[in-house]
This record gives C-alpha cells, structure tokens and sequence, in this order.
C-alpha cells in the first residue's frame, strides 16, 4: 500500500482542540490533494469527522466567487450531515460533517465516493462560470 494514498483520521477534543488519538486509517488512492484536513470529534453520544475539501489553485477572483455560487450542496444528498461554505482562503473550501461509523471499509468507500464527487462538481462548475457575472467593468 502506498504512503502516500493513507489518510489518517485523527480524534480531537472537543475542549483543548487537541489531537487525542488515531480514529483510523483510510485508503485514498485518489483525489488526496483535494483534503485540506479532516478530524473526528464527539459531539454529545455520537462521533462526527470534519472533512475541509477544497479545488485546485483558483488565480481569478470572478472564479473563487462562481465556485461557491454554482456549487450544488444536494450532490452529497443522504452522504453528509451538513455543509458550510468557508471562504477567506486562497483556494474555496467547503466543510463537510459526516455521520462517523466503526464500520472502517463504509467510511473509506465514503470518504472515496465524496472526493469523487466534489472533484466532479468542481469540473462541472468550472467551464460554466461566466467571467462577466463576477467582474466589474471600470469606466475610463
């Protein structure tokens, strides 16, 4: 198996923001550079990961700002507990909270099939944003 394609999942406290323990480790054969950080909290009986995704180097502004309004949140329909646009970076970053479970092959396969599809939400936006829907034109 491939260093490089192993996710670990980390469990942070709720309280110190620190890192506790190891949750697990999951395949990621692809996709990986897309994972800005992921980590699991508890929160009340239940376990929740927090997976930061976001896109490739986005240069224009008109881009950044077409990625969050073209992007459809129902992609993830039963997957995720909740999405929220995180804006403020460089890069457009969503933060997703998904439903942990023991179940180590579900959340792998989970965790693949989310990456796939924000990686194909992201191809499918990007050719329809219409640079004149997000620039200014300055008169002279």
């Amino acid at each position: 198996m491939d260093n490089y394609n192993n996710l670990v999942l980390m469990l942070k406290d709720s309280q110190t923001g620190f890192f506790d323990s190891t949750v697990g480790s999951y395949e990621i054969p692809n996709h990986m550079e897309y994972i800005d950080k992921i980590y699991a909290v508890q929160e009340g009986d239940g376990y929740y990961i927090y997976l930061t995704l976001t896109t490739h180097e986005i240069e224009e502004d008109w881009k950044y700002s077409g990625l969050f309004d073209l992007y459809d949140h129902d992609v993830f329909s039963e997957r995720i507990v909740e999405i929220e646009e995180l804006s403020g970076d460089f890069n457009p970053k969503w933060i997703l909270k998904i439903q942990y479970s023991e179940n180590h092959k579900q959340i792998e396969e989970l965790l693949n099939e989310i990456l796939n599809i924000h990686v194909e939400e992201t191809e499918r936006i990007i050719p329809l944003i219409n640079p004149d829907d997000y620039t200014e034109e300055t008169e002279e």
